[in-house]
C-alpha cells in the first residue's frame, strides 16, 4: 500500500512548478506520510489508513506542515510567476550542452595530445605539443568561463518548470544515465582488452616498451572516442541532475559503484585467466571476444530489469524511430567497425619465435633507393610467398591467423635467407573479409615478419591498395616507409623510388662476399585497375617503369663488365604467362614444362592485364633476366620456360579472398628460388599440404 503514499503525493505536486526545491519537498512529504501511514496502520486497515490520510491532507498546504514548512517556504512551492515551458527550458539546455561537447572535445584532445607525446617522444619534439596543449588549455579555459557566466544567468536549481518542462527534464536525466552507465560497461571493456593485449606483448621478449607504447598509439583515435563520450554524458548528468534530489544522486553513485566492482571483478578474472591460458591456444582473442559477449549480453539483461529502479522510464520504444536510428547507427558502425584497426591477431604473433636463418649483410643506398644483401653462402635461398590476402577484421581472424600459420609452417621448412611477398597482402574489400581496413594488417604481418628475423621486401597487387580501403596508395606508401629497415632491420621497403608510374618499384641486389652480383633483383608494380568502368579492367606494367627496367640492367651490365643475371617479381601475370600457356596446351616444342598447373576457373585461367606491356619482349632482348614470378591467380601455380624465360607462378596462402578456397589446400604455398654461386638459380615449389 506505499506505493499508494507516492501516487498520493504525486497529485498533492501535480500542479505545483516543477523545480529542486519541489522535489526536496516532494521528498521529505512523502517520508512524513509513510510515517503517518505506518502508525494509522497499526490501529487499522490498510485501506482505513490510506483513506485517513488523504482525508487529512488534502492539499499541499497540509502535507507541508508535516515537514514544518512555513508560509513562506509554501508560498514559494505555490509560486508560478517564472515558470519554463520545455520548449523554453530547451533552448537553455541545448546551449549548455554546446558548452559541454566544446568543453569535453577540448579535454580529450589535451589528453590525446598528451598520450601521444609520451607514446610517440622518441618522433614527437617537445616543442610542438607544449604549445599544442597550452593553447588547446587557453580555449578550455575561455569556453569553461564562458559556460560558468551562462550557468549562473539560469541557475538550474532555481528554475521552475511546468508539466511539459518536467518531462523533458526527466527525460534528459534518463538519457543521460543511460548512456553514463553503457559507455561505463564499453570503456571497461575496451581498458581490459589493451590490458590483455600489452600483457602478451610485455611478457614476450620480442617486444620493447617503445613497441607496447606504439600499440597503444595504434588504438588513440578509440581511446579518444570512449573518452570524449565518457566525459560527454557524465558532464550532461551531473547539470541535469540538478533538478534532483541528493538523495537520487546518492542511489545512482551507490548503485554504479556497485555495477563498476562486478565489471573490475568480472574483466579482471577473464583477463588473468585468458593470459595465463594463452599457452592453450592460438586463438586467444576468440575467447576474449566471447568473454565481451557474455559481458555485454549480461548488460543487456540488467539495461531490461534492474535499470528500472535508476530511472523514471526504462524503456521508450518507437518502431518507426527505432528502425531509422537502428539502421542508421548499423550503417555508421559498420563502417567503423570494417575501418578499425583491430589487433586481433596480434596475440597470436607475439608467440612468434625467430626461424634459424644466416645474417647476411644488409646495406642501403640512399642516392638511387638500392638494397644490396651481401652473403657468404654459396646458396642463397629466397622464398616467393603470394596473396596472402590478411582480413583484419572479427570475422576473418579465424582465417588470417590459418594464414600466418601457414607463412610460419612454410619458413621453418624452407628457412629462406629472404622473403619476397608478390602482392596482394591484404584484402580490404568488405564483402568476404568485413573489413576495409588496409593499415592494421599490413603492420601486424610487419610484426609477424619481425619475430621471424627474415628479411622481406614487398610489391603491390591489385586488392593491397583497393579504392575502398582505409588508407590510400600514397598513405600505404607512407606507412611501409615507416615499418621500413631503418626501423625495422627487417623489410626492404625503398625510401627513395625512381620517378616512374607504379606505387613502388625496386630493385635489390643480392652478392657475395667478393663483390660479385649473384642476381639483380626487380620487383616492379604491376599496378591494379585501369580508370574504365569495367570490372576487374587490370593495369599493366607501363613503358616507363620497363624503359627504367632496361636502363639499371645496362647500366648494372656495363658496370660489372657482362650481360648481369636478374630476376623479376611482381603480381598480375604478364600477356606472355597466357601465350606461352596456350602453346603448351597445344603440344609445342617452344615451351618446357616444368610443374603445377592452371587451375583457375572463376574467371578466364590466367587472368593477365588486356593491355600488353612490353617488359617480356623487352627482357628477351636484355638477355639478362631469365625468370618471372608473380601471383593473382591462386590455383595457378605453374613453371614454365618460354623464349629462355622461365615463367612461374607463386603458389598462394589465401583462405578468405574466394569463396570456399579455405576448404582447397592442393594450392596452397610457396615457391623457393635458390640462387648459386655460378649465377645460376633452381625453383621448388613448396605445398603446404605436403609439408602438414
Amino acid at each position: 500500500m506505499k506505493d499508494f503514499i507516492r501516487e498520493i503525493v504525486e497529485l498533492l505536486f501535480e500542479n505545483i512548478p516543477f523545480s529542486k526545491d519541489s522535489e526536496e519537498a516532494k521528498s521529505k512529504i512523502t517520508a512524513a506520510l509513510k510515517k503517518e501511514y505506518t502508525k494509522e496502520n497499526e490501529r487499522s486497515s490498510a485501506i482505513e489508513a490510506v483513506a485517513t490520510i488523504i482525508n487529512r491532507y488534502p492539499h499541499i498546504r497540509e502535507a507541508a506542515h508535516l515537514i514544518d514548512y512555513d508560509q513562506t517556504e509554501i508560498a514559494m512551492l505555490l509560486n508560478h510567476d517564472v515558470v519554463f515551458n520545455k520548449g523554453s527550458f530547451k533552448k537553455i539546455w541545448k546551449k549548455t550542452k554546446r558548452f559541454i561537447f566544446m568543453e569535453c572535445f577540448l579535454v580529450t584532445f589535451i589528453i590525446s595530445a598528451l598520450l601521444q607525446w609520451i607514446c610517440n617522444f622518441r618522433v614527437t619534439p617537445i616543442l610542438f605539443t607544449v604549445p599544442f596543449v597550452i593553447m588547446l588549455s587557453s580555449g578550455l579555459f575561455f569556453i569553461h568561463k564562458k559556460h560558468k557566466k551562462f550557468a549562473s544567468m539560469y541557475d538550474f536549481e532555481k528554475i521552475k518548470l511546468d508539466s511539459s518542462g518536467r518531462d523533458y527534464v526527466k527525460t534528459q536525466y534518463d538519457r543521460y544515465c543511460k548512456k553514463e552507465m553503457n559507455m561505463i560497461f564499453v570503456c571497461f571493456t575496451f581498458l581490459f582488452y589493451l590490458i590483455f593485449t600489452t600483457l602478451l606483448s610485455v611478457f614476450s621478449s620480442l617486444y620493447s616498451f617503445y613497441d607496447i607504447l606504439q600499440q597503444i598509439t595504434y588504438s588513440s583515435s578509440l581511446i579518444n572516442i570512449c573518452l570524449y563520450l565518457l566525459f560527454k554524458n557524465i558532464y550532461c548528468r551531473q547539470n541535469i541532475r540538478s533538478f534532483f534530489t541528493e538523495e537520487k544522486e546518492t542511489n545512482y553513485l551507490s548503485h554504479l559503484q556497485k555495477l563498476s566492482v562486478f565489471s573490475l571483478s568480472y574483466w579482471f578474472i577473464t583477463t588473468m585467466a585468458l593470459f595465463f591460458g594463452r599457452y592453450f591456444t592460438k586463438t586467444i582473442i576468440n575467447y576474449f571476444i566471447a568473454a565481451a559477449l557474455l559481458y555485454f549480453l549480461m548488460i543487456l539483461i540488467y539495461n531490461l530489469t534492474t535499470r528500472k529502479n535508476l530511472v523514471f522510464k526504462n524503456i521508450v520504444f518507437n518502431l518507426r524511430r527505432t528502425i531509422m536510428i537502428s539502421l542508421a547507427i548499423s550503417a555508421i558502425m559498420l563502417y567503423q567497425l570494417m575501418s578499425m584497426d583491430l589487433w586481433l591477431t596480434q596475440p597470436y604473433i607475439n608467440t612468434i619465435a625467430s626461424i634459424p636463418h644466416v645474417e647476411n649483410t644488409i646495406d642501403y643506398n640512399d642516392e638511387n633507393g638500392v638494397y644490396t644483401i651481401t652473403t657468404e653462402k654459396e646458396d642463397f635461398k629466397i622464398l616467393q610467398l603470394t596473396d596472402i590476402h590478411l582480413g583484419g577484421s572479427f570475422l576473418s581472424i579465424t582465417k588470417d591467423i590459418k594464414a600466418l600459420e601457414a607463412i610460419y609452417t612454410l619458413l621453418k621448412e624452407t628457412e629462406p635467407d629472404f622473403v619476397i611477398v608478390t602482392g596482394d597482402l591484404v584484402f580490404p574489400m568488405g564483402v568476404m573479409s568485413f573489413s576495409l581496413n588496409n593499415r592494421a594488417p599490413v603492420m601486424q604481418f610487419a610484426s609477424f615478419m619481425r619475430n621471424t628475423g627474415i628479411p622481406w621486401a614487398f610489391t603491390y597487387g591489385n586488392h593491397d591498395t583497393e579504392a575502398m580501403g582505409l588508407i590510400t596508395d600514397h598513405e600505404f606508401d607512407e606507412l611501409l616507409k615507416s615499418l621500413s629497415y631503418r626501423t625495422s632491420q627487417n623489410l626492404l621497403y625503398p625510401y627513395i623510388q625512381p620517378d616512374i608510374y607504379g606505387r613502388s618499384n625496386q630493385m635489390i641486389e643480392i652478392r657475395q662476399v667478393d663483390g660479385t652480383l649473384m642476381q639483380a633483383l626487380f620487383l616492379l608494380d604491376s599496378n591494379d585497375y585501369m580508370d574504365s568502368s569495367k570490372i576487374n579492367d587490370y593495369d599493366y606494367i607501363h613503358d616507363d617503369q620497363v624503359d627504367w627496367y632496361e636502363r639499371q640492367v645496362l647500366y648494372l651490365s656495363d658496370k660489372e663488365g657482362y650481360t648481369i643475371p636478374s630476376m623479376l617479381f611482381f603480381h598480375i601475370p604478364l600477356q606472355e604467362y597466357r601465350e606461352a600457356n596456350d602453346l603448351l596446351e597445344s603440344g609445342s616444342h617452344e615451351v618446357q614444362y616444368f610443374y603445377g598447373k592452371i587451375g583457375e576457373t572463376m574467371l578466364n585461367k590466367i587472368c593477365s592485364s588486356e593491355y600488353p606491356s612490353k617488359l617480356f619482349e623487352t627482357a628477351v632482348r636484355l638477355n639478362s633476366t631469365k625468370a618471372m614470378f608473380c601471383g593473382h591467380d591462386h590455383y595457378n601455380n605453374q613453371s614454365i620456360e618460354y623464349k629462355g624465360i622461365r615463367l612461374t607462378y607463386g603458389y598462394s596462402i589465401d583462405y578468405l579472398a574466394m569463396p570456399g578456397i579455405q576448404n582447397d589446400i592442393e594450392q596452397r604455398g610457396a615457391t623457393l628460388i635458390t640462387l648459386h654461386k655460378e649465377r645460376d638459380f633452381s625453383i621448388e615449389p613448396y605445398r603446404l599440404i605436403d609439408i602438414s
